[in-house]
């Protein structure tokens, strides 16, 4: 009986151990990829059919994204605000040439 309950205690441990590791980001990380969802959703909302009368409204969306990147370069590391810039230019280069440029230029200083 006591070695039942030293068996069914180790492996409750061991669950509340695992349980506890699962979300290990901090709140900080959590806040960044929390607003660059939100500007990339905003963005993905403008990528319509319509979206050569958005040019306007992507190049101010472009701005915030760039901002965003600027605020969080040091965490985000050289490699990976690059990185952002330049698949967001990629994606953008259907809808406005003029933002998929200005993506691309800021990348360079990464």
């Amino acid at each position: 009986m006591g070695t039942r309950r030293l068996i069914a205690g180790v492996v409750l441990l061991a669950a509340l151990l695992v349980a506890g590791c699962g979300n290990n980001r901090s709140a900080a990380t959590r806040e960044m990829d929390t607003k660059f969802q939100k500007v990339d959703f905003e963005m993905a909302n403008l990528e319509t059919v319509n979206s050569e009368y958005n040019n306007r409204v992507f190049a101010r969306e472009t701005q915030r994204y760039i901002a965003l990147v600027r605020e969080y370069a040091s965490q985000l590391g050289r490699a990976e605000a690059r990185r952002r810039l330049k698949e967001k230019g990629d994606e953008l280069s259907a809808y406005c040439l003029p933002c998929t440029a200005t993506l691309e230029s800021e990348a360079l200083k990464y």
